[in-house]
């Protein structure tokens, strides 16, 4: 169960960082009220020019900490309900050679 712990914190932590720049890059064209349409790409090009790269990860730290808890949540849910339902990893393998062997 701690693998799942660490495993699901370093997922959501890493999903975090990578999608951060985008996130922030969306909210910050969102809230433009200039009346003309901003695209994403002049989006980011303005939040760099006026606050540097920094600014697009603003808020990532609170981020991380949410998605990596909530992944690791998530994994350990998921190991807990598949001990409970008694299967095994070797069960989860032969449905994994299935699917393949069908597809």
């Amino acid at each position: 169960l701690g693998v799942s712990l660490v495993a699901g914190g370093l997922s959501g932590t890493l999903s975090s960082i990578v999608s951060q720049p985008a996130d922030s890059v969306l909210t910050y064209v969102a809230k433009q009220s200039s009346g003309e349409s901003l695209g994403i790409l002049d989006g980011a090009r303005m939040m760099v020019q006026k606050d540097g790269v920094g600014s697009l990860f603003r808020g990532l730290g609170s981020r991380c900490v949410w998605a990596g808890s909530i992944i690791a949540g998530q994994f350990l849910l998921y190991d807990v309900f598949r001990s409970l339902c008694g299967i095994s990893g070797e069960d989860l393998n032969q449905v994994f050679e299935v699917v393949l062997a069908r597809g």
